[in-house]
């Protein structure tokens, strides 16, 4: 899974990848990102466009006051074309949330963890590969978002069995375009991104707590690959 990550390039960085109107959103690094928070996303409402969402998809369908409302932060590529939370946002509501870095915990033979920093090899500003859904709740609207996940490459696997759909450049207009109902088209996208372009180093524990969103938790321990 995908449960922690980060975009920490200043906005400017982020516009040279991703270009919006800045206007549009208050943009603020974030170091160590957590589920609920709320996560830049692009491309939900247009070319062009991006705002904060609530990380963690609520269905439409979903009742106020029910039971507690789904934490569904990751959903899988496998069986995203027919879940039931997921089938109709991925046929209907597709966006990229953005990143330059996101967060695994190898599991030693002893029990042990260890957190790893995980990005393209260049740290540039990349594009998970997620859906939305708009909940009218009692307080009025609310958008949220999943990272979908797939099988690990050869540099994810010694550290996890699972990892997020990082989209190319040239899947963005594809992944983006709402009129698409290619299902069949959309899921090829859903692989691992090629290991060879990919980074990973190890950081310190202090990552593992929510309330750490400082520099500090992207420094390296030691370099991993």
């Amino acid at each position: 899974m995908c449960g922690r990550f980060g975009l920490v390039t200043d906005s400017e960085g982020v516009l040279d990848y991703f270009w919006f109107d800045p206007s549009s959103v208050q943009y603020k690094q974030r170091y160590n990102v957590a589920p609920t928070d709320p996560v830049l996303t692009y491309g939900a409402q247009g070319p062009n466009t991006a705002e904060y969402m609530r990380w963690g998809l609520i269905p439409y369908w979903s009742k106020p006051g029910g039971r507690k409302l789904p934490l569904a932060i990751n959903a899988r590529a496998e069986t995203i074309a027919t879940h039931g939370m997921f089938k109709w946002p991925f046929e209907r509501r597709r966006c990229l949330v953005l990143s330059d870095g996101f967060y695994e915990w190898h599991k030693s033979d002893d029990g042990g963890t260890t957190p790893y920093r995980i990005g393209l090899a260049s740290w540039e500003v990349f594009g998970f590969a997620g859906l939305w859904d708009e909940w009218q709740g009692p307080d009025g609207t609310v958008r949220s978002c999943t990272i979908i996940t797939t099988e690990p490459n050869e540099l994810m696997r010694p550290i996890h069995d699972r990892m997020p759909v990082i989209l190319p450049p040239d899947a963005h207009e594809e992944w983006l375009d709402g009129d698409n109902r290619d299902v069949d088209a959309l899921r090829r996208l859903l692989v691992p991104y090629p290991s060879e372009a990919m980074a990973a180093y190890e950081v310190g524990m202090g990552v593992g707590n929510v309330k750490n969103d400082t520099p500090d938790v992207i420094e390296p321990v030691r370099r991993l690959l």
